[in-house]
């Protein structure tokens, strides 16, 4: 379960950057930046969604394998959340018409 909710939560990292790399960060400095911005905050609110679950209904998640997901999470997201928009900012710079 603690699986699932980490991997949803890196999808939704890389598709917040993908948009925000492709269609809203001016260069591709700042659509880095707005990507690991997103991949930290999903990996925040990741956090903070399966603690509040776990509080609510104790026994649905595992803390060590939450901590360990939440520790992953933190580290790849941003990582890869940052090289994603970063590319599709460069991607769809080369496919902009003048």
């Amino acid at each position: 379960m603690e699986t699932i909710t980490a991997l949803v939560a890196c999808g939704a990292a890389f598709a917040l950057s993908y948009y925000l790399g492709h269609s809203r960060a001016p260069t591709t400095f700042i659509a880095a930046l707005l990507g690991a911005v997103s991949g930290i905050g999903f990996a925040v609110v990741f956090f903070a969604l399966t603690l509040a679950v776990t509080i609510l209904l104790p026994d649905t998640f595992d803390a060590r394998t939450l901590g360990v997901h939440f520790t992953r999470l933190l580290v790849l997201a941003p990582i890869g959340a940052a090289a994603i928009a970063a590319l599709t900012h460069r991607f769809s710079a080369t496919k902009t018409q003048f």
